[in-house]
């Protein structure tokens, strides 16, 4: 999966639990900073061994800036 095809999914799984709490203003916005909340997450449990998780590092750091660009 690429890193864009996996910031798309992470923006849909948020999607519909987001509307559904908040209608459907703002729900766009809303879901890109859970899915940014996710990616951070994972990026911050990867760097306690950074030399093993360099490629998954790079991986989501990419999956983070797509996410951005949505």
């Amino acid at each position: 999966m690429t890193p864009k095809e996996k910031s798309v999914e992470l923006m849909k799984k948020f999607f519909e639990p987001v509307r559904w709490k908040l209608g459907q203003e703002d729900v766009t916005q809303r879901a890109k900073e859970c899915a940014l909340i996710t990616v951070d997450e994972i990026l911050h449990s990867l760097e306690y061994n950074t030399w093993q998780n360099r490629e998954i590092l790079v991986y989501y750091e990419e999956v983070k800036q797509e996410i951005k660009k949505l």
